[in-house]
């Protein structure tokens, strides 16, 4: 059986081992295995939930049934979740041997590690995107975070998801609790997909500075206090719109697993 490797390129963006290595990568997380430790089951289930959550609005997301009937033939063939697929066709060598041991065809196969890594698992991104969000990082605490190897968005989860984990930290370092709590929830806003930095900011300059108060908003009320914040910035909302809708991230907040304790 061909494979076609420049496939992979062109759908995801990275090179076959560069995707796989970035999975494996973000799976390492405890509170990654704890909260998508996704049997293919599961899976399938909560690729219908983001189905419903992301569409809300019309928005199309209509691919994802394809994604689910995949699930289910890799359940079928015994795998078990998302790091038992992603280990098992880690490598080039790996991959060509489970397409020809299983019949699974390639493209559909880089089509559910494609979903896996923009919609599924959390996004890894630098720390400093997350510091430009947030309205007065002191440099001695910025200091402080790179210090204890805190250096991206899914360190900040994993370290402070907790009230525990938060309350050691602050024994340590003299970092502000205010500072420590804000910086988790904007960690927290960026497991949505497609949310990167930008949009964070945005969305805290309007008032949803959590996961909780975006999935709770209000139609009406979040178009009216985004639309009043871009004012105050110069800005039409209607450009914000135009590249991730409201309703898109309004939808997806309210299907997302719940990380941050309180």
């Amino acid at each position: 059986m061909e494979i076609d490797w420049t496939i992979v390129k062109k759908k995801t963006l990275w090179q076959y081992e560069q995707l796989t290595a970035k999975l494996l990568a973000v799976l390492e997380y405890d509170f990654v295995r704890e909260h998508y430790g996704h049997t293919m089951a599961g899976a399938r289930a909560y690729a219908g939930r983001l189905q419903q959550g992301y569409g809300q609005g019309g928005q199309e997301v209509g691919f994802i049934d394809a994604v689910r009937e995949e699930y289910a033939a890799l359940d079928a063939l015994g795998v078990r979740d998302y790091a038992d697929l992603v280990n098992r066709v880690a490598a080039k060598a790996d991959c060509e041997r489970f397409v020809r041991e299983t019949g699974f065809p390639f493209e559909s196969l880089v089509g559910v590690l494609d979903f896996l890594f923009r919609w599924v698992l959390p996004f890894k991104i630098p720390l400093k995107e997350l510091l430009d969000t947030m309205p007065d990082p002191k440099p001695a605490e910025v200091e402080m975070l790179k210090k204890h190897k805190i250096r991206s968005n899914l360190d900040v989860l994993e370290r402070f998801r907790s009230a525990e984990g938060r309350r050691e930290f602050l024994a340590e370092t003299r970092v502000r609790e205010a500072q420590i709590l804000a910086l988790a929830h904007r960690a927290d806003l960026s497991r949505l997909a497609y949310v990167r930095g930008r949009t964070i900011r945005h969305l805290c300059g309007g008032g949803y500075d959590t996961l909780e108060k975006l999935a709770s908003a209000e139609p009406e009320k979040i178009m009216a206090d985004m639309t009043a914040y871009y004012r105050s910035i110069g800005k039409d909302f209607a450009d914000f719109q135009a590249v991730i809708p409201l309703d898109w991230m309004t939808g997806g907040a309210s299907v997302l697993p719940r990380v941050i304790e309180i």
